[in-house]
């Protein structure tokens, strides 16, 4: 097998390369410096492919709306712990409680096996039978890109549907500071909630559900539709907490950390393509408005910048469905919590447009 995976591995680097030279030469000479994908495109994609009947001003207005909300909820809750302090300094406190470098994988491993659990208990969506999620180390050639976690779905034809959650170690020869600093990004306040958005009744359930779909067209939805597969996993993080998965006062004030960014993705989606917003103005937001560090901002915004439209599916996702699920239960006013739950997942990865259409007609 070596030989030819090393022919393989040679032309694989070749066409990279090439391709490098190709942006070099004919791209940037060629390149207006302009990213933004305009106002008429902007909305068509609103239009057309997330089948949404609102404009980019109309998502401005929201974001902002949503944005104070939500800033609102924070300093409650941030009052109830600690009337004296900031968000600021409660959510960096919180940070400091974290699994040893040792422990750390068997902390996502409890987490992952306990929120499961709490679906099971709480009837609050059916786990197909069959499917797996391991959780182990990023391999090697991955690390560079996955710095804390990521989850990696199964295939959408694979018999056996086995998730991945990958778990960056901590490296053991790392001077302690930087060992410290990253186990910061793996604190038990934030440990439960990411299990939850990317397991259970998040990512992988919502994928695997969404495999198990009898067409391919349905599996696929509009090629897997953005606006509620991340819309879904965010809505799971507010269900979580009504259900009391997510109790504890600084637990709530993390999730709302995270929907104030969730917030801030739609004015800055809608501000870059549409408004003239630039890269440094983004990332500066970013810094200022929810304490995101230089670096991260940066790599967002640059992400931003590529993806028009993207960056709001996740709020804006959750909405949806919020509106979806309540829409549901005044139709069928008898219908359990995992009932609803499992008609919506039951329709694959469709833009919820489409869902509520086939559910409610």
């Amino acid at each position: 097998l070596q030989a030819p995976l090393q022919e393989a591995g040679q032309a694989a680097a070749q066409a990279i390369q090439e391709f490098a030279a190709y942006l070099e030469n004919d791209v940037i000479p060629n390149a207006r410096g302009n990213f933004a994908a305009g106002r008429d495109l902007f909305d068509e994609i609103l239009r057309d492919e997330h089948m949404v009947d609102y404009n980019a001003d109309r998502l401005l207005e929201i974001g902002w709306e949503q944005f104070h909300l939500t800033r609102r909820q924070m300093e409650e809750v941030a009052r109830q712990i600690d009337p004296n302090r900031s968000v600021r300094d409660l959510i960096e406190e919180a940070k400091n409680n974290h699994p040893t470098v040792e422990g750390l994988l068997d902390a996502y491993r409890e987490a992952m096996a306990a929120v499961r659990q709490y679906v099971i208990d709480h009837e609050i969506a059916t786990i197909p039978e069959g499917e797996v999620l391991r959780v182990i180390e990023t391999p090697p050639y991955l690390r560079p890109v996955i710095p804390y976690a990521a989850y990696m779905p199964p295939g959408i034809l694979e018999e056996k549907q086995e998730g991945l959650f990958l778990v960056t170690p901590v490296d053991p020869n790392a001077p302690p500071e930087v060992q410290e600093q990253t186990l910061k990004g793996h604190n038990w306040a934030k440990i439960p909630i990411t299990a939850l958005h990317e397991a259970y009744p998040g990512h992988h359930l919502q994928l695997v559900w969404s495999n198990r779909q009898p067409t391919i067209p349905r599996r696929l939805g509009i090629m897997l539709a953005t606006l509620f597969i991340e819309g879904w996993a965010f809505y799971c993080e507010e269900l979580m907490e009504q259900l009391g998965y997510i109790a504890e006062p600084i637990q709530r004030l993390g999730r709302l950390a995270d929907q104030l960014w969730r917030a801030a993705r739609i004015i800055l989606d809608v501000s870059l393509h549409t408004r003239g917003m630039s890269v440094e103005e983004a990332v500066d937001f970013l810094v200022r408005e929810c304490q995101l560090e230089p670096a991260n901002a940066l790599a967002e915004v640059r992400r931003y910048t590529a993806s028009p439209t993207q960056p709001q599916s996740y709020l804006m996702g959750k909405l949806a469905i919020l509106d979806l699920v309540a829409d549901y239960r005044r139709a069928r006013p008898d219908a359990s919590l995992r009932e609803i739950h499992d008609a919506i997942l039951g329709c694959g990865s469709f833009p919820p447009r489409l869902m509520r259409q086939r559910l409610l007609g």
